[in-house]
C-alpha cells in the first residue's frame, strides 16, 4: 500500500535529513520532527474523513478510537504529543537527538501506513455478456 504524496514527501525528506547524521543540529532535527508531525495529522484527519476541514488536530486524536483500534488511536495520539514536545521544546532541556528522529520517523511511518483507509469498492460491475445480471458492489 502506499501512502498520499504528500505524507510521502514529509517521510523522504526526514529520511534524506537522516541520511547525513553529521549535519544534524538541534534546528534541522526539530524541522524532521515537525514535517513528521503534519504527515501523522494528516493521515489522522483522513482516518477520520476530515482532510478537508479545519478540525484541530487534538479533536482528531480524540475521535480517533471511533475509526480505528484503541491501541492504534494510542500509539498515535503518544506519537503526536512527543513530536508536538520536540519541536516545542525550552532553551533549558535538552535537543532531540537525531537517534530519537529516527525513531520518530520509523514510527511515523508505521503508523501513517496503519491510519490508511482501506480500498472500498462502490457502484455496478457489468458481468460478462450472456448472464444478464449486473452486481452491485458496496
Amino acid at each position: 500500500m502506499t501512502l498520499p504524496s504528500d505524507v510521502q514527501d514529509r517521510l523522504t525528506c526526514v529520511a534524506n535529513l537522516l541520511a547525513r547524521p553529521g549535519q544534524l543540529d538541534g534546528v534541522r532535527i526539530r524541522c524532521g520532527a515537525e514535517l513528521l508531525l503534519t504527515a501523522v495529522e494528516r493521515s489522522v484527519a483522513r482516518a477520520c474523513g476530515a482532510e478537508d476541514s479545519d478540525e484541530p488536530a487534538q479533536a482528531l486524536l480524540i475521535s480517533l478510537p471511533s475509526h480505528v483500534d484503541a491501541d492504534v488511536a494510542y500509539d498515535v495520539s503518544q506519537l503526536w504529543h512527543a513530536l508536538s514536545r520536540a519541536i516545542r521544546h525550552h532553551g533549558y532541556e535538552l535537543t532531540p537527538t537525531a537517534a530519537e528522529l529516527a525513531g520518530w520517523h520509523a514510527d511515523t511511518a508505521d503508523v501513517c501506513a496503519v491510519l490508511q483507509p482501506p480500498l472500498t469498492l462502490s457502484g455496478t460491475i457489468d458481468l460478462p455478456e450472456g448472464t444478464g445480471e449486473t452486481a452491485a458492489v458496496r
